[in-house]
């Protein structure tokens, strides 16, 4: 015999049945007072009860149920009958919030149809509560939404998704502070997206900041639609534009094959001996050395923690190394041109 740990601090164990397909617990509400669901007063006169069967987490890889005893009560100031109500169980519903909450984030995993064989639920009752905790989702989500638009704090992100091959795109919109996704649109025109981003938010004041990639067709929709939003570029194509400029360099030097590895490679994580190779390698190909020195120098300023920092940083170190690389006079179609554009 052994004890089960429920975690609902608002349920006393009153019972333990343990069989070899399941466990069962009968519990009870531990106070004694319930509030009226029509006046809000408070009454202790239970006049009848009734068991209310509700599934929960697993335990020991073996299904949980509770058997809850569920209380009827009189109210004395408005005389009507009201049942009591859970923290834990919604209204109507035969499982626990946090078995609900389980079934659908598995299902963003798997499929409905796994979920259900896995707990051996049926594909309609999974499916069900899959779509219903979603709709609860979105509803929290436009609360939230809600109370930033009240305080004019909207951050933006603007991506695209390939939803076929053959280049076939859609744009997504998402609350970067909430990680929603607020809406999508088919390809990733100037047209899509404006009609997207137009749809979605109902005053461009509140929107203070659009994070994307260089797309221009997303830049020139951002700035129709909220003109006096920040664009932010975000960090993984920045770098993605650095890292493919450093190797365009080493692909034009003969017998680098081997060092792309270590070229890409962040410096504070190369091995001893990587480093004595890389720092051959430079010594011998100077245009190689200045583009690979660029490219470090990018990633510490992004180490920076605050934007004044990272922008006198960029003004003050970037210069030299830019005119270093005009002067050598081979590759100044790529990556000087980029950090002139910035």
């Amino acid at each position: 015999m052994f004890s089960v740990s429920l975690d609902l601090p608002e349920f006393e164990v009153v019972k333990q049945v343990f069989l070899e397909d399941c466990s069962l617990l009968h519990v009870e509400k531990n106070t004694t007072e319930e509030r009226c669901s029509y006046c809000g007063f408070f009454s202790s006169h239970a006049h009848d009860w009734r068991t209310r069967k509700v599934r929960d987490l697993s335990v020991l890889g073996k299904p949980l149920f509770l058997f809850v005893r569920v209380y009827r009560y009189r109210c004395h100031n408005c005389n009507e009958g009201f049942s009591q109500t859970f923290e834990c169980i919604r209204p109507n519903k035969h499982q626990t919030n946090r078995y609900r909450e389980y079934l659908y984030e598995m299902c963003i995993g798997s499929t409905i149809q796994e979920v259900s064989r896995k707990e051996k639920i049926p594909y309609t009752t999974v499916e069900r509560i899959f779509y219903s905790v979603a709709k609860e989702k979105e509803k929290e989500h436009l609360e939230t939404l809600e109370s930033v638009l009240e305080n004019d704090a909207l951050i933006l992100s603007l991506d695209e998704i390939a939803v076929r091959k053959g280049h076939r795109y859609e744009t997504v919109l998402m609350d970067t502070q909430t990680g929603s996704v607020l809406g999508m649109e088919h390809q990733r025109s100037y047209h899509s997206t404006q009609i997207l981003l137009a749809k979605k938010i109902l005053s461009n004041k509140c929107v203070h900041t659009v994070v994307m990639d260089m797309w221009d067709p997303f830049h020139k929709a951002v700035k129709s639609i909220f003109p006096e939003a920040c664009i932010v570029i975000d960090k993984y194509h920045v770098v993605q534009k650095v890292t493919h400029a450093l190797d365009q360099v080493r692909k034009k030097t003969p017998g680098l094959k081997k060092g792309r590895f270590k070229l890409l490679k962040g410096s504070e994580k190369l091995t001893a001996n990587e480093k004595q190779q890389l720092d051959e390698m430079l010594k011998e190909h100077s245009e190689l050395s200045y583009a690979y020195f660029l490219k470090e120098l990018f990633r510490k300023i992004y180490q920076v923690n605050d934007y004044d920092t990272a922008d006198s940083l960029l003004d003050s170190s970037l210069t030299p190394f830019h005119y270093m690389w005009i002067t050598k006079g081979d590759y100044t179609n790529s990556y000087p041109l980029f950090l002139s554009k910035i």
